[in-house]
């Protein structure tokens, strides 16, 4: 158990920081996750079906945290403002992008998340998105259209 933990909790903690956009708020909800995990741990088909299985956990944990709670994942455009200051400031660079995520579907947040953060094949996208590959594709060609459109102004900050 401890091992399936350490492989796979930096990828479910990153899926649930893009979600949440809340270093603390990530690391509660990925212990609930691998919780949630462990007590279903039965319903997994096979082993190469854990993994989307578990991001598909993760994904639910949060949208059940938000539906409780009824708070909105989001990075405020003042907190971008703040940075004003060098174009190449990495951590610019960083809230830059994390409020063009913050401003897209919890979709799009996901599948570019799981696509640029984890670096997960397009058949492994699927399955944790319960989708076609084809549809995963589309889907994705579209939210990085979406993304392009909320980084356009910022071409500065980002090259």
């Amino acid at each position: 158990m401890t091992s399936l933990i350490t492989i796979h909790k930096g990828l479910i903690f990153t899926i649930i920081l893009r979600m949440t956009n809340d270093y603390h708020l990530s690391e509660d909800l990925t212990q609930d996750t691998f919780i949630r995990a462990f007590m279903n741990m039965k319903k997994v088909k096979s082993g190469e079906h854990f993994r989307p299985w578990l991001c598909t956990i993760a994904r639910n944990i949060v949208r059940d945290h938000y539906r409780r709670n009824r708070n909105s994942p989001s990075v405020s455009f003042e907190q971008v403002e703040e940075f004003q200051g060098q174009s190449d400031d990495p951590i610019r660079r960083r809230v830059v992008i994390q409020d063009a995520l913050a401003r897209l579907t919890e979709r799009d947040r996901m599948l570019l998340t799981l696509t640029y953060y984890e670096g997960l094949s397009l058949r492994e996208i699927a399955e944790t998105m319960k989708m076609t590959e084809a549809n995963a594709k589309v889907c994705l060609h579209r939210a990085r259209k979406r993304l392009r459109k909320q980084l356009a102004g910022y071409e500065n900050e980002l090259l």
